[in-house]
């Protein structure tokens, strides 16, 4: 296991406070080793951490080990380099490296809808006088001349915020200025310090500063503010065909404990859902943490397949920001076999 990320202040300190950490266990010992990248600490991967504390990791008789790598990129690495058994990824940071000839298939479809949100600081809301409530289009037309902060290059929260900028006309080399941060606790700094304008991460990063009065909402793709996002594959549980060749049981075993984490958070309340993860988001806030499983729940796969026009709208995405010339089909991407609906 890698050492505790030193956090910085503020929202770190409170991630850390609620064991928040780049590798860590989530099942009791005894069951059959798994280790499963995530980039982030963040709601994005709520079916991992809804598996560990009802216990359907152990359950299926699984030890599962999360590895956070900071950002999109190294989480795909590490799976392709044998170092991870499985990651739980979205398709705009999976299908690039299926077009470099990489091979990876989801098995299970988790999130199908973005719930990556942009959230801009009061300071630089008021100097581009920006309101939350503003139509789309002229908020996007706004960013020009922003500084806008991400993760990674190439993960989903940079791809997002190209598709924004080209989304309003606007160039995303030279009229707006996307930074690499790193992960949830440097870019709430880096938006708290003013380092940034805007930045776009998966919930509750922005809603924490939301509620604290620091910022306002600047995209809201959670709740379908961008239409064209309202089919993507968000999140999926991948691994290499090789993999499931060889250890189809121990997949099965791992689908099995995130279709009851996905059933789980689909159909209970959002109040039951929020004590169950209070161990892990405790320090968050239980406000922050019931408003943003509300926004989450609608975004829970109830089959848990790809769909056609989620892996479409993803392709576009990826397209426009100039990462995919290749066409894939649903064959090339999804393996339907293990999910029963």
């Amino acid at each position: 296991m890698i050492s505790r990320r030193a956090f910085v202040s503020g929202l770190s300190g409170a991630m850390a406070t609620a064991g928040l950490h780049p590798t860590f266990v989530l099942a009791q010992a005894g069951g059959k080793p798994l280790r499963i990248t995530h980039a982030v600490t963040s709601l994005a991967y709520i079916q991992s951490y809804i598996a560990n504390q009802k216990g359907y990791f152990s359950q299926a008789g699984l030890t599962a080990q999360i590895i956070d790598t900071g950002g999109g990129g190294p989480d795909v690495q590490l799976v392709l380099g044998g170092r991870a058994e499985m990651t739980v990824n979205d398709g705009a940071q999976i299908l690039p490296a299926l077009q470099q000839g990489q091979k990876m298939i989801c098995v299970l479809s988790l999130l199908n809808r973005s719930i990556v949100n942009a959230t801009i600081s009061n300071a630089s809301a008021a100097k581009i006088s920006l309101t939350d409530t503003m139509p789309l289009a002229e908020k996007l037309s706004r960013l020009k001349g922003l500084k806008i902060g991400v993760t990674r290059p190439g993960a989903l929260t940079w791809q997002l915020a190209r598709f924004n900028l080209v989304s309003a006309g606007l160039n995303p080399d030279k009229d707006a200025q996307i930074v690499a941060v790193g992960g949830p606790p440097a870019l709430a700094a880096a938006l708290d310090n003013g380092a940034v304008d805007v930045i776009y991460i998966s919930m509750p990063i922005g809603e924490k500063l939301i509620q604290e009065g620091k910022a306002l909402s600047f995209v809201n793709n959670a709740r379908g503010e961008d239409p064209k996002l309202a089919n993507f594959m968000m999140e999926g549980l991948w691994t290499t065909p090789d993999y499931l060749a060889a250890n189809r049981s121990t997949v099965e075993a791992a689908v099995t404990a995130y279709k009851k984490a996905s059933d789980f958070v689909r159909t209970s309340s959002p109040e039951t859902v929020v004590a169950a993860l209070m161990p892990v988001f405790g320090s968050l806030g239980e406000a922050v943490l019931l408003d943003s499983v509300k926004r989450i729940q609608p975004a829970v796969s109830e089959t848990g397949k790809v769909t056609p026009s989620e892996l479409e709208t993803t392709q576009a995405l990826l397209k426009m920001n100039g990462f995919l010339s290749s066409t894939f089909t649903m064959q090339d991407v999804f393996d339907g076999s293990l999910t029963k609906v």
